[in-house]
């Protein structure tokens, strides 16, 4: 009887450890996807110094990036996330929020502005701006958090974009 009941607490305890493992992996899993560019809703996603319109051979708004980049001068006007999205059956809002990253590499993160577009079915192609803040652009590091729906949530987000200013 003794064998059995040691067999059955060493198997629980093994099942125990398994579920808080697995458990520990997926959050550090999906931190990591949030932390990453965003895959699978995005054909082309770029950071850039403005955009240029244009019309597409459907009579479609279409906006490319001008001047994409991941590092820009602390003197540019605003950076804008230029992105073109897969084809779909519902409206989309894309919402991006600005941090500027912790000087020392720690997780503290400072909000700037935050952005939104609402695109329609038949929009394939939309920016959000980020505009120098009032203080200007601070050397360092920045990054856009995107998240998709009506509202910032803690599921909303998708993936994070990068890039830095420089003096």
């Amino acid at each position: 009887m003794r064998g059995i009941v040691a067999k059955s607490s060493a198997v629980g305890l093994g099942c125990l450890l398994w579920c808080l493992a697995g458990s520990a992996w997926a959050e550090t899993s999906d931190t990591k996807v949030q932390d990453q560019p965003p895959k699978g809703f995005f054909v082309n996603l770029a950071l850039a110094q403005g955009y240029k319109e244009s019309l597409d051979s459907y009579q479609t708004e279409r906006f490319k990036p001008v001047n994409p980049g991941d590092t820009f001068k602390s003197d540019v006007e605003a950076v804008y996330m230029v992105f073109d999205l897969l084809p779909r059956e519902n409206p989309a809002n894309v919402i991006g929020q600005l941090f500027q990253a912790n000087a020392e590499g720690g997780s503290d993160e400072k909000f700037l502005h935050e952005d939104a577009a609402h695109l329609t079915t038949a929009q394939e192609s939309g920016f959000l701006v980020f505009p120098r803040p009032q203080g200007g652009w601070a050397p360092g590091e920045y990054k856009v958090k995107i998240h998709l729906g009506e509202k910032v949530t803690e599921a909303s987000q998708i993936g994070t974009l990068r890039f830095k200013i420089v003096p």
